[in-house]
């Protein structure tokens, strides 16, 4: 598996890792359980095949790294709004049981899609937070700005929410991949994570404006996309790559 390094920082899959000191930390973008099938007439699983994709997806991405410390889970949990479907909570409560037996801690940051997400956590230990702040890095879904982030010492904003991704011209061919996006804002370092679900690239990183809570200079990030076998692979800044 291709990995881009920023000093501590590995962009790993569709994931970012950081390792300060011996703690080992993965953040991960929206999964979005529930994506596509809904409701409780579809049984035990909401979309069976997504989630195993989902799965096989953190065994490649665990396969690269020993056991962490914790796991950041950046919102967007499920994907329904109006309430915690039956796959859903089934998925979760066995999303959950997987990613307890990879780390020592879990910790969510609550996102706009997820209502009722404390009927899951309660009881497990897992931390259910509106952003949480750890070495200087501030952990949080990215859907709205909140105070605590602008806080002396954090240093680097990590988010999911916005679903970056970027499309490619080869020669006729129009192909959109996920991506990370990598920049600065207002002296501090600010990563925006793709969505780990599989249904659905995302959106083309120069048509999100209006999912940004703040006026980010999105041209001169740099784009990090996600490639085949979760290589992950580097193509300058957004505002250099051929326009669509």
């Amino acid at each position: 598996m291709k990995v881009i390094s920023e000093k501590n920082i590995k962009y790993l899959g569709k994931c970012v890792l950081i390792e300060e000191g011996k703690e080992k930390v993965l953040a991960v973008g929206d999964i979005h359980i529930g994506y596509g099938k809904q409701g409780e007439a579809y049984g035990a699983m909401v979309d069976e095949s997504l989630y195993n994709e989902m799965i096989h997806d953190f065994e490649e991405i665990f396969s690269y790294t020993e056991k962490i410390d914790k796991i950041i889970l950046l919102g967007d949990l499920k994907h329904s709004f109006s309430g915690l479907e039956k796959g859903e909570k089934y998925d979760l409560v066995n999303l959950f049981d997987y990613l307890e037996k990879k780390c020592k801690e879990i910790i969510v940051t609550k996102g706009n899609h997820d209502n009722y997400l404390l009927e899951v956590t309660s009881g497990r230990g897992i931390r259910v937070t509106e952003n949480y702040i750890w070495k200087g890095y501030c952990f949080f879904h990215g859907d709205r700005d909140l105070l605590a982030i602008h806080a002396r010492e954090v240093k680097c904003w990590l988010m999911g929410h916005m679903h970056p991704a970027v499309k490619l011209r080869e020669e006729t061919k129009m192909e959109k991949y996920k991506c990370f996006l990598s920049g600065e804002f207002e002296g501090r370092k600010v990563i925006i994570l793709p969505c780990f679900a599989d249904a659905g690239e995302g959106i083309d990183a120069r048509e999100i404006e209006k999912e940004i809570a703040w006026n980010l200079d999105l041209g001169k990030f740099d784009v990090y996309v996600v490639g085949e076998g979760l290589e992950v692979l580097g193509f300058g800044k957004l505002n250099k790559i051929r326009e669509k």
